[in-house]
């Protein structure tokens, strides 16, 4: 049966491309919208003041029992990179600067990035409608979180020591921050943990 289907769309193919390369964009666009799949995205992630120490927040709609990562969804148009200074700015008026993409997840219907950023200005203020509290932490005194945003926390860690590393020459093959590129190639990057529980392992959290 299989074999028979491929055949029969084998033999209409030339045509339907013809078709398809001399249609209107709008009509490819909507075609392709409406037979493929539709994925949330969403962006989130450590968030580090001069002190290194990491911002975590008790969302409202969330568990409030246990912390979490900053962040949110993205809207049409933007990149991971815009959406998370967009986030971070409504729901904190804190402004960043993003430094490494740390890793990324996939669940059935939602694609999650996970990224390492530095606070640039603002001063940090609440939005009542979705955040209960916002806190600083050092790495050594996180409270209770979900395994996997531990996981990115130590990643973001883990990338800090390995720049710092770097900068004494004692060590290589660190990757190269996105704060250089963060207006420039949005299309890089990390591959990272798939599943939908669990922390991140050493190797699960690649970076940019």
């Amino acid at each position: 049966m299989r074999g028979a289907r491929v055949v029969r769309l084998a033999r209409i193919a030339p045509l339907a491309a013809s078709l398809w390369r001399v249609a209107p964009n709008w009509l490819r666009g909507a075609v392709t919208w409406t037979i493929n799949s539709k994925v949330l995205v969403g962006v989130s992630g450590a968030l580090l003041n001069d002190e290194n120490q990491v911002l975590l927040l008790r969302h409202r709609f969330h568990n409030t029992r246990i912390w979490g990562l900053p962040g949110g969804w993205l809207s049409r148009g933007e990149t991971v990179y815009d959406c998370w200074r967009r986030e971070v700015k409504e729901e904190l008026a804190l402004e960043l600067s993003v430094e490494a993409v740390l890793c990324h997840r996939a669940f059935r219907h939602t694609l999650e990035f996970y990224l390492l950023g530095r606070i640039r200005g603002g001063q940090l203020r609440i939005d009542p409608v979705e955040i209960l509290e916002a806190r600083f932490f050092s790495p050594d005194d996180l409270p209770p979180m979900e395994s996997f945003s531990q996981g990115v926390v130590r990643q973001a860690y883990r990338q800090l020591k390995g720049e710092r590393t770097a900068d004494t020459g004692k060590g290589s093959g660190q990757s190269k921050s996105v704060a250089s590129r963060d207006n420039g190639n949005k299309n890089t990057l990390a591959e990272g943990d798939d599943g939908a529980d669990g922390g991140i392992g050493e190797g699960d959290a690649l970076h940019a």
